[in-house]
């Protein structure tokens, strides 16, 4: 009997002890089939981080992500973008007459997508624009000084703040042009190149404005090695004409308006009555007729913005060709610079990094034909008169390496 008792003990405790081993392997298990069908943890994907950018006369202005519908104001803007690549983003800008594609044609394999006709015109109102247009356009950002909607469009600081709050922030610095702000504000000025790393930092491409530079300071070296004595140097005479009576731009002023003639050693026929020319004090100048421009005889004389074709808003090239006209006129043939055939049109003070190169070029080209080759009103040089090499500059904006070069 006590046998019998001690076998079915056994018998048990060997049951629990396999019944355990199930319990154990079956837990395992289970565990190990969690372990492998857990779903993989998920994350949502980044969120761009912010980034600021400084500048006068906004300060530091906050970017939450690169601006992808952008408003310009004035065309040197809409050149930075061409720089940066990012002209394709803008939707409008301020003047229909401000286009200029005969500097981008001479760049091979460079396609500029500025198409004039699909872009929304800020002046075709009368020359104004509200706060309702600029809601409607729903730009990220807009290049425009908002110190000079102030001056010339009324706008309070609280205008400028609901704009910059409820559409896009303001980015540029229009005052630079001529280094005359007219407020108490404080206000900074910027040369061309220092104007277009800010911007184009705002599009995170601050390099491609490094090598444009480069560029740039290697023709400025190369064109100052060259230059005459400053005593020898022909004298300009900036002006606009209309109706028999000359309109006077002194070379004096700062900015980046008149730079391209500061960077070929211009000398200023209108120096001595500065005072009296256009921007001098403020005002719009007083105007000369033909007897008081050749009391001056400038040696070259040259229309600004004549570059752009003639519009119904841009009247400098009609400006040019009517100053052509006199000379037939027997007291304007008296002129030097009709007697030597050095009448010109002039490059646009609203230049950005592509339009500096070349109209330093035109202008070397215009006040020194001796030393830098005749002046060509189709901007097709041959490649032994070009002053710069522009397929490194295509390259640089083809977004290529950039070492492959047209010339020495």
């Amino acid at each position: 009997m006590n046998r019998v008792f001690k076998l079915i003990a056994v018998a048990t405790i060997l049951c629990g002890v396999g019944l355990m081993a199930v319990i154990l392997i079956a837990t395992d298990w289970s565990r190990s089939a969690v372990f492998r069908i857990k779903p993989a943890k998920t994350t949502a994907p980044a969120k761009p981080a912010s980034y600021v950018v400084s500048m006068s006369p906004m300060g530091a202005v906050r970017f939450e992500h690169e601006p992808r519908r952008i408003v310009t104001q004035d065309a040197n803007y809409n050149d930075m973008l061409v720089a940066v690549r990012r002209e394709e983003k803008l939707i409008a800008t301020g003047y229909p007459g401000n286009f200029f594609d005969g500097f981008y044609a001479q760049l091979s394999g460079v396609q500029v997508s500025l198409d004039p006709q699909r872009l929304t015109y800020l002046s075709a109102a009368g020359g104004m624009f509200d706060k309702e247009l600029l809601y409607s356009l729903r730009a990220d950002v807009h290049h425009i000084d908002p110190l000079q909607l102030a001056r010339s469009r009324g706008w309070s600081r609280a205008d400028v703040e609901e704009i910059a709050r409820n559409v896009g922030p303001f980015f540029a610095n229009r005052y630079s042009r001529e280094n005359s702000y007219p407020g108490h504000e404080p206000y900074e000025y910027y040369t061309a190149w220092e104007l277009a790393d800010k911007v184009a930092q705002v599009y995170r491409q601050p390099q491609r404005i490094a090598r444009l530079k480069e560029i740039y300071d290697k023709m400025v070296h190369d064109i100052a090695a060259r230059l005459p004595p400053p005593g020898k140097r022909p004298r300009i005479g900036l002006v606009f004409y209309s109706k028999g009576r000359f309109t006077p731009y002194s070379l004096t002023r700062g900015g980046f308006g008149q730079a391209q003639y500061r960077d070929v050693g211009a000398r200023d026929a209108f120096a001595e009555i500065q005072a009296t020319t256009y921007g001098g004090g403020g005002g719009t100048g007083v105007a000369l007729d033909v007897e008081g421009l050749l009391a001056l005889n400038p040696d070259v004389l040259i229309v600004p913005f004549a570059i752009y074709p003639a519009s119904q808003s841009a009247t400098s090239r009609s400006s040019y060709e009517e100053l052509l006209k006199l000379k037939n006129d027997p007291l304007a043939q008296r002129l030097t610079a009709f007697r030597k055939g050095q009448v010109y049109p002039g490059g646009t003070p609203l230049q950005g990094p592509i339009f500096h190169l070349f109209q330093i070029e035109m202008a070397a080209k215009q006040i020194y034909p001796d030393i830098f080759g005749p002046y060509r009103n189709n901007q097709q040089y041959p490649l032994q008169e070009q002053l710069f090499d522009r397929v490194r500059v295509a390259n640089i904006l083809k977004g290529e390496a950039g070492e492959e070069h047209g010339h020495p």
